[in-house]
């Protein structure tokens, strides 16, 4: 095994996104309003631009939801989520689809004594929540994927950094999210999202193409392309003067119409455009300072890579072989969830999180493999899970091991039981299905079903859950999409999900999975079994994928394909398919007030 010490420094800790005086200021108003002196509308302003989300059904218990900017942790960081965890959150963290870490079951008591542990290893909720420019997201794989023209970590450092805190955000129509990704594959999903930065690469200087007003949702957009070029020193300029332009014209009197997707829609790509390039124009003349650098300082762990290692023949990372290791699991996961980087000799490792959780002890578990393994960092990603890179590809066997000793070993990061999903009704206030307890169990099931979950002609199939139509889940750009609802059946409420077919992202831009029909909850998994058994009988040849099957037949023709599921007996009969998952008790629609915005 490479020593791995030779080329792996513990960076110094930075602590730059943490302000102590936002700490002590958390602190004093929460005594004030558990004092009444401060109302409680006021007071939840301010807790949700500090990444404070109160739960369902509770008083006082909240959410907190901590920034990962670009997903990037150190070891350091690890620990202290768990160890945050442990203390605070009932010993468990969820990372979301925008690269978030967020603890439940937080006393808001508790809240400030949490924050200070948090910035002690660098890490701070500001902006995590609230009419704001959330976290800044990126493709994990960014700065080693072998497919991208340059690294964006730097750009997206640069942004995330630009805009917390910068009073042009502070107080927006509705929240803005920017992702970045260096691939033409597109894996942070870019033309979802209110700016999209793709990066590529014209006459020898770095830039992007930026897309704007993409968003899931009950009224989905796709991006529409702001700029096919924009170099990297108009990068800031054209952030901050889309940033103005949607403070200025956003709806302000309407919630549901509030986000950036509604303006560019109501002006027309060319009228926004038009306002976009103005503002930038005038920027360049009355701004009273300069824009930051781009922060790529070879010194922050991540921005330089190592000595390349030159493994003798036969011992490289070579897809099932290589490693001397014939144990089954292994293989699987050394093929579903191992890639090589474009550096010679490394690996990129996916650690694949059942719903996005991972336990306290995991964390800090973690935390010394990445150091002995990682160059001491690891990447949220999109899909929930964890991304560890720059592991000597001789190293790899030694690292599975490890992290089966831990828990974390699981086959299957990027196949069928890795199901992505939202909290849901648990803590949500307006999911109407625990999503989460849905995920779970589906997980469970396809994990064991290996002629499903490891079939290589099932390879790009993705689930997705969200306990709403609001899309937390990305239920709609997954190839097989659930939401939740509620139906009335033999006049008693019952959970369902509207089931959708065909979603995916493609290049610049996405293509929305088409509604198929509404399943009852208890019968979901039944319906993914159902939907693989019918691709596979009615594809041409082996070689037609799944999202070909679904363009060519259309999602009409399928529609009549689940009635006997839609089907329930009475509630006397089979009580349980009128419960959630997780639940005892009888399906109650509720929903609550909103903590998304503010």
């Amino acid at each position: 095994m490479i020593d791995t010490t030779t080329i792996f420094v513990e960076p110094a800790l930075d602590t730059s996104l943490v302000s102590s005086s936002e700490i002590e200021r958390t602190r004093d108003l929460i005594a004030a309003y558990k004092a009444g002196r401060l109302d409680s509308d006021s007071f939840r302003r301010f807790r949700l631009q500090n990444g404070i989300y109160g739960m369902r059904g509770q008083v006082d218990i909240q959410m907190v939801r901590v920034k990962i900017p670009f997903g990037h942790l150190t070891a350091l960081q690890l620990d202290g989520l768990g160890r945050a965890a442990e203390t605070y959150a009932r010993g468990l963290g969820h990372v979301t689809t925008r690269q978030d870490v967020q603890l439940y079951w937080v006393p808001l008591e508790r809240i400030p004594d949490l924050l200070a542990d948090l910035g002690a290893v660098g890490l701070t909720t500001r902006e995590a929540a609230g009419n704001v420019a959330r976290n800044v997201t990126a493709d994990a794989l960014a700065g080693v994927a072998p497919d991208e023209p340059f690294d964006v970590r730097p750009y997206a450092n640069t942004v995330a950094r630009f805009l917390l805190r910068n009073p042009i955000s502070q107080n927006l129509p509705r929240k803005l999210k920017i992702a970045f990704s260096g691939s033409p594959a597109d894996r942070a999903a870019t033309a979802i999202h209110d700016v999209g930065a793709l990066a590529v690469v014209r006459q020898s200087t770095p830039g992007f193409q930026i897309f704007v007003g993409g968003g899931l949702g009950s009224s989905p957009h796709v991006g529409k392309l702001l700029e096919d070029f924009t170099p990297e020193a108009n990068l800031l300029p054209t952030v901050e003067a889309i940033v103005r332009v949607f403070d200025r014209l956003g709806n302000r009197q309407t919630k549901a119409k509030a986000r950036l997707k509604f303006l560019v829609a109501a002006l027309g790509i060319d009228a926004f455009r038009d306002l976009v390039f103005k503002e930038r124009t005038t920027l360049a003349f009355v701004r009273p300072q300069p824009y930051p650098e781009f922060d790529a300082d070879p010194d922050r762990i991540g921005w330089v890579a190592p000595p390349p290692i030159i493994l003798p023949d036969g011992n490289g990372h070579n897809g099932h072989t290589g490693y001397g290791f014939e144990d089954t699991d292994y293989e699987r996961w050394l093929e579903s969830n191992v890639v090589r980087q474009k550096q010679p000799g490394y690996a990129a490792v996916c650690i694949a999180l059942p719903g996005g959780d991972m336990a306290a002890p995991q964390f800090r578990a973690l935390a010394p493999l990445a150091r002995e393994f990682a160059r001491g960092e690891c990447f949220t990603t999109i899909a929930q899970n964890i991304l560890l890179r720059w592991v000597p590809e001789d190293a790899v066997r030694d690292l599975y091991v490890a992290l089966r000793e831990i828990g974390l070993g699981e086959a299957g990061a990027d196949r069928l039981w890795n199901v992505v999903g939202c909290p849901g009704a648990d803590t949500c206030n307006v999911a109407i299905t625990t999503s989460h307890r849905l995920v779970l169990e589906l997980g469970r099931r396809l994990r064991e079903r290996h002629d499903l979950n490891f079939a290589p002609d099932l390879r790009g199939i993705d689930i997705k859950v969200s306990g709403c139509p609001n899309s937390c889940g990305h239920h709609q750009v997954a190839a097989i999409g659930f939401y939740g609802g509620a139906r009335r059946v033999n006049g008693q409420q019952a959970p369902h999900y509207m089931m959708l077919l065909g979603g995916r992202v493609l290049p610049g831009k996405v293509i929305f999975g088409k509604p198929v029909t509404s399943i009852p909850a208890k019968r979901v998994p039944e319906a993914v079994e159902r939907v693989i058994a019918l691709y596979r009988a009615g594809r041409k040849d082996e070689d037609e994928t799944f999202h070909d099957w679904i363009d060519r037949v259309g999602v009409v023709s399928l529609k009549g394909q689940f009635e006997d599921l839609r089907d329930l007996p009475d509630p006397a009969l089979a009580p349980d398919l009128y419960r959630d998952w997780g639940q005892d008790f009888a399906f109650q629609l509720q929903v609550g007030e909103s903590e998304c915005a503010v």
